[in-house]
């Protein structure tokens, strides 16, 4: 049961945190499909001009590719770990998970506040945060689609 509910936490964490991608690997075909829907979301719901779409997709991609590589692969790693060992782990092995988790999310912080300034100087600082605002509503989307799938799988 507590195995259930810490994968229930890290699955919220994952889906809910707007940064985070749903995808094993960099170059599988499941994080580009993601990284596409996301990218035509918030294009098709915010109102940039070519040049601004443009530097967009151009800083959206190299640093969703960063924050996949250098913090999502990572925290799912973790993730994994602690599942297959949650039941038997040692305090100190817990404290490591913590601290190596927190490093993680301090590092996807930094990355998300560096393309959020490298967007601010071709893009207004208003649709800047409507980027921000519909990535958010993205997150949720996808968080409702698997909760469906998980209901209708129950089922």
């Amino acid at each position: 049961m507590m195995k259930k509910i810490i994968s229930i936490i890290f699955l919220l964490f994952f889906i809910v945190n707007p940064t985070v991608n749903i995808h094993a690997q960099e170059t599988s075909p499941k994080h580009k499909k993601f990284k596409e829907m996301k990218l035509n979301f918030i294009l098709d719901n915010t109102d940039m001009s070519n040049e601004e779409a443009e530097h967009f997709q151009c800083v959206f991609g190299n640093y969703e590719d960063k924050y996949h590589t250098s913090v999502w692969i990572k925290e799912r790693q973790i993730k994994k770990q602690i599942q297959k060992s949650f039941d038997t782990i040692n305090s100190k092995s817990a404290s490591s998970y913590i601290n190596e988790y927190s490093e993680l999310e301090k590092m996807g912080i930094t990355i998300r506040n560096n393309r959020n300034q490298k967007l601010l100087e071709k893009i207004s600082a208003k649709e800047v945060l409507n980027i921000l605002y519909q990535e958010k509503l993205f997150d949720r989307e996808m968080l409702k689609r698997i909760r469906e799938r998980e209901n209708n799988k129950k089922k």
